[in-house]
């Protein structure tokens, strides 16, 4: 069984990765919470056309997953599709804005395609228990601060 499945784009406009979103990518290789499935790298040029690009700081990903996913179901709904029967998902699918449609010319784009191992067993207790999920989401740093969560403010 597979755990929920997260598609997350990150945007950049310089020409390399920077740094350290590289190296926290890489991290996630050795995580015991997640598993990196895939990643994909794009630009898109100021004319609007979009090429696949490689990311030195990443290797050993050909991003053939998620171009898989791409082109069978298109961009546009392999990232705007949701489910609407949350029967069996932990997490609901929500809109991703589309790369070849929201990413600004002139912008790179890494997408990362992460299993949360995490999930599996709640899922699975979900199923089990006739549950199922009504929302979910992601709150934001300030959201959090905002609300008395004691942030960190380096990366470990």
């Amino acid at each position: 069984m597979i755990g929920a499945v997260q598609i997350l784009a990150i945007g950049y406009k310089q020409a390399e990765l920077p740094k350290e979103i590289g190296r926290q990518i890489n991290l996630l290789r050795s995580s015991d919470a997640v598993r990196l499935l895939d990643v994909y790298a794009i630009h898109k040029a100021r004319d609007r056309t979009i090429t696949e690009q490689a990311i030195e700081a990443i290797s050993d990903w050909d991003g053939n997953l998620i171009r898989k996913i791409l082109t069978s179901a298109g961009a546009h709904r392999a990232f705007s599709s949701y489910t609407t029967d949350a029967s069996g998902f932990l997490v609901q699918g929500t809109p991703i804005p589309d790369p070849t449609v929201s990413v600004p010319a002139g912008t790179n784009l890494v997408i990362l395609l992460i299993e949360h191992l995490w999930a599996g067993p709640l899922q699975d207790a979900m199923r089990n228990g006739s549950a199922f999920p009504l929302a979910g989401g992601w709150a934001g740093r300030d959201v959090l601060q905002k609300a008395g969560l004691v942030m960190n403010d380096t990366a470990d």
